[in-house]
């Protein structure tokens, strides 16, 4: 069975971070969600760096984990 993408999006439902790129010669996507609402996309190889670092310290403050 295969999943969508849009089905591993994550929700403030299904709260995380997704990372995906189609292949090694375009760049990578990433997008996240957190339970009390803070949401984060980003498109290119450093802005997802970025988001995943934006993301965690997020994740470590949040009282809604």
């Amino acid at each position: 069975m295969l999943t969508a993408v849009a089905d591993l999006a994550p929700t403030p439902e299904r709260p995380g971070v997704h990372i995906a790129t189609p292949g090694r010669d375009f760049p990578a996507t990433s997008s996240y969600a957190c339970r009390c609402g803070a949401i984060g996309h980003a498109q290119g190889d450093d802005n997802v760096r970025d988001l995943v670092a934006a993301w965690i310290d997020h994740r470590n403050t949040c009282p809604h984990r």
